[in-house]
């Protein structure tokens, strides 16, 4: 399957009664694409509306030609790969239990064998394969990032919503997770949001910007 491209027309979804983000029209296609703005400007408002999270309360957002809808829902998650911003990985499980539980609640393909071969990939894309038997809960701040990143990587989805996945990382991991995306790139849509602008004109093909709610230029 091709990368899908991703529309969002009329969209408003407010999550206080002070903000309300509001996407007239926005299409992402294949490569990666960016999403700036200063904190509470609606990145990760929109990167939940992107990953099904949420459902805008206004407007149709649709994932290669299908309705984010129920009756679509589970076809597209199937191929998405989320990142959320909060930190929930549970402390009680394995580095690796948790990862391929996640790929189980995805529905990853193929038998129980070639779904730990790919958690264990994922694992090594992000350095923590020689962590895969630890507990989650003696991991630092930056490892549990990054035992979240290798749930949303495994098995090579199509479509990746990351939410600030370059947050508590070195410039050393930051350079190598870059360079991984730019290989997902070119078979995956992938949306991120970063503060940091200078890793996202190395990362991305394209970037948008968020101020208030509203679109604001790219």
């Amino acid at each position: 399957m091709s990368a899908p491209t991703v529309h969002l027309a009329g969209v408003q979804h407010s999550t206080s009664a002070r903000f309300t983000l509001q996407v007239p029209a926005l299409t992402i296609g294949p490569g990666v694409t960016a999403v700036l703005g200063l904190n509470g400007c609606g990145k990760t408002t929109l990167l939940r509306l992107l990953a099904t999270v949420t459902a805008p309360e206004q407007g149709t957002l649709t994932v290669a030609g299908l309705p984010a809808d129920d009756a679509n829902l589970v076809a597209i998650r199937r191929r998405l790969g989320y990142l959320p911003q909060d930190d929930s990985v549970p402390r009680r499980l394995t580095v690796f239990d948790h990862v391929d539980l996640v790929a189980v609640m995805r529905e990853l393909g193929g038998t129980a064998r070639q779904r730990r071969g790919a958690v264990h990939r994922a694992l090594r894309e992000v350095q923590l394969d020689e962590l895969a038997g630890e507990r989650c809960g003696r991991l630092s701040g930056g490892q549990r990032r990054r035992v979240a990143l290798a749930a949303a990587l495994a098995g090579d989805a199509e479509l990746l919503v990351l939410d600030e996945p370059d947050a508590h990382l070195d410039h050393e991991q930051m350079a190598r997770l870059g360079s991984s995306l730019r290989v997902r790139a070119a078979n995956a849509t992938i949306v991120l949001a970063t503060h940091d602008e200078a890793w996202a004109a190395i990362v991305a093909d394209r970037t948008i910007r968020l101020a208030a709610g509203r679109l604001v230029g790219g």
